[in-house]
């Protein structure tokens, strides 16, 4: 292996999940989330995502936002929108490759776009939706179906209401962060392929974002993820030692502060 190589490798995969960090704190900046505690987060939901197939690691991502700010709807809406962005800027390097270089689109892009596109439309849609409803069933229903149906109303505008906050004049810079975390992502790929006599191109990324989805092979993928597991095995232990040190210090100056009471 060439050490300048692994260097690079190492510069770029940590500046990756700097920004892939800064775009989860864009989106959780509001919540009362301690510095320790929101880095810890980062590294065990991502663990997680790395270990878990089948991307089933955005589910304990969800119950491990939900655990820290104690609001499942900050937990699911913080991450569906955190992913939201982070597919988005994926597709805007995806799909105008497979589009101008292969002259088609493989499934999975193809797949992520329509479900982005049907959110997006979803959320347009959502304030006009939601004011013509809401106004017809005060007017003309009285029933208790309809009583129902205007609570469940309720909870989605104040769900839709949170990810407008999210959005507003904060948008672009959660952009910036996904696209830089991809790009600085590449980057690490194409210097870990170099260290271990990979060739890794563009097509070799599509590759491995297609391989991700279980939709095709990568040459890279197995190796890379091997190691940044690993990584992450490490950062997880030493973020969980430190963290189970600072709760029986914390419970070691109660107990002194009881005693002395």
């Amino acid at each position: 292996m060439n050490g300048y190589l692994i260097v690079f490798f190492v510069i770029f995969l940590i500046l990756a999940h700097l920004f892939k960090m800064a775009r989860l704190y864009l989106v959780l900046m509001e919540q009362d989330i301690s510095f320790f505690s929101f880095v810890f987060l980062y590294v065990r939901t991502t663990l997680a995502n790395l270990v878990i197939p089948f991307k089933i690691g955005e589910l304990y991502r969800i119950g491990a936002v939900y655990h820290v700010t104690g609001s499942p709807e900050i937990g699911i809406l913080s991450i569906l929108t955190d992913r939201f962005f982070d597919t988005a800027a994926l597709l805007c390097i995806i799909l105008p490759f497979e589009l101008f270089f292969t002259g088609g689109v493989n499934p999975v892009p193809a797949v992520l776009f329509l479900g982005l596109f049907l959110i997006f439309l979803s959320y347009l849609a959502f304030a006009p939706s939601y004011a013509w409803l809401n106004r017809y069933l005060i007017i003309n229903k009285r029933s208790e179906r309809s009583l129902r149906l205007l609570k469940w109303l309720d909870v989605l505008h104040e769900w839709y209401g949170y990810v407008r906050t999210l959005l507003i004049g904060r948008s672009a810079l959660i952009t910036i962060a996904s696209l830089s975390g991809w790009v600085f992502e590449i980057l690490a790929l194409k210097f870990f392929a170099g260290s271990t006599g990979i060739s890794f191109t563009i097509r070799d990324f599509n590759d491995y974002i297609n391989s991700i989805f279980l939709s095709g092979n990568s040459r890279i993928s197995r190796p890379y993820n091997i190691v940044v597991t690993a990584v992450f095995v490490f950062l997880t232990l030493v973020f969980a030692a430190l963290w189970l040190r600072r709760r029986f210090v914390g419970q070691g100056e109660i107990r002194l502060k009881e005693g002395r009471g």
